[in-house]
């Protein structure tokens, strides 16, 4: 007789200081295969530029960027399995059908979700123009924008390495998961912070190498918030999703 096992999704909470070691891994991942990486986000980084020319193109980049962005967290988890990566292993994700309907809704609801936000901003821009400040509205946008970013920031790499198809459920894990590891997000907000001012010297040209390191060093926060495990009794550290 076969037992049934249940697949539990598991969000762990982290130390406060876990910033500095992902910062840490992530540095030395980068080391391994620099111009590769520096390829990868100059991709990422033009598709977002080629976006804003026009609406169309907007959505199209909006809709391929998660494709991209699980191109780039297979290529680092490959690396942490001592693989090689190449350039082109960026756009695995889109010869996989396992994946294409996920991405696509996240891209969907992503968007929808950003029109409040423009038409927010656009308000505010207008009321600056008048003359007018309303700091409630600032603040709602900054809530806003918060929010938003946490329910999508783990999304991606949800759906392709957890398996996880269900919309709500994915955004709920990433919402919950930036939630209980608020304090190590904000350590990880800081330190980015002074990494990229300490590229004004160099007239910021050091971000071409401090962007793709702190991208990877985010993706491995999702390896510490995350894991699957089965039948665990939730713990302190520990919250089933």
């Amino acid at each position: 007789m076969n037992n049934q096992f249940r697949i539990k999704l598991i969000v762990r909470r982290v130390k406060a200081l876990s910033p500095l070691q992902w910062l840490q891994q992530g540095w030395q991942i980068f080391k391994q295969a620099p111009m590769i990486w520096l390829l990868m986000f100059f991709t990422l980084i033009f598709t977002a530029a080629l976006g804003s020319l026009h609406t169309l193109l907007n959505i199209a980049a909006l809709f391929i960027s998660p494709f991209l962005t699980a191109g780039i967290y297979k290529s680092i988890v490959d690396i942490q399995q001592k693989k090689t990566i190449q350039y082109t292993d960026m756009f695995t994700p889109l010869q996989q059908p396992s994946c294409r309907m996920v991405f696509i809704r996240l891209a969907a609801i992503n968007m929808l979700a950003a029109i409040p936000l423009s038409v927010l901003a656009q308000t505010i821009y207008n009321q600056q123009l008048e003359g007018i400040n309303d700091p409630w509205l600032l603040l709602l946008f900054v809530a806003s924008s918060i929010i938003i970013w946490m329910v999508f920031a783990y999304a991606v790499a949800i759906a392709y390495f957890l398996q996880e198809h269900r919309l709500l459920a994915i955004m709920q894990a990433s919402f919950v998961a930036c939630w209980r590891n608020i304090t190590p997000l904000a350590v990880f907000a800081g330190l980015s912070f002074l990494l990229i001012l300490l590229t004004v010297p160099t007239m910021f040209i050091g971000l071409i190498v401090v962007i793709p390191v702190l991208n990877i060093a985010f993706f491995l926060s999702f390896n510490d918030f995350f894991a699957l495990q089965v039948n665990t009794k939730e713990g302190d550290g520990v919250l089933e999703v």
